[in-house]
């Protein structure tokens, strides 16, 4: 899979997962889906309860889980993009309309970020849906 549509597939994740908890829920819902119906459509009713489960936890859920969702959000679109590469563009289409809903931030700029590890320490740095290890 090359790197676009791993960036795609990243994004997407981030703007459905950010989307659970907002009034934009039932556009996503309907959209994400339409997407699975369209493309995997042995799935889609799966998806949908998968969809409900994950709006239930990401209203409770800290900072970790909220990137658990979102990486597994990102694992199940790199299924269905490596399934069908015509997916692709849905699946752009659908992150650009969902994009211009109430919820999603959208940040422009430079983002500085300092981290320093001592000790055999790890540092993760998470911005948006971009990450520096």
């Amino acid at each position: 899979m090359d790197a676009e549509l791993a960036a795609l597939a990243s994004t997407a994740a981030t703007t459905i997962v950010t989307l659970l908890t907002t009034d934009a829920w039932d556009q996503v819902k309907q959209k994400v889906t339409m997407l699975w119906h369209r493309f995997m459509p042995d799935q889609a009713d799966a998806l949908e309860t998968g969809l409900a489960r994950d709006r239930l936890e990401i209203q409770a859920a800290d900072a970790t889980m909220a990137r658990a969702i979102t990486l597994d959000w990102e694992s199940r679109l790199l299924r269905l993009l490596s399934a069908d590469a015509t997916a692709a563009d849905a699946l752009r289409h659908i992150v650009a309309e969902l994009s211009q809903l109430p919820g999603v931030q959208q940040v422009h700029g430079a983002i500085s970020q300092h981290a320093e590890a001592n000790h055999n320490s790890t540092v993760i740095q998470v911005a948006g849906d971009w990450q520096q290890r």
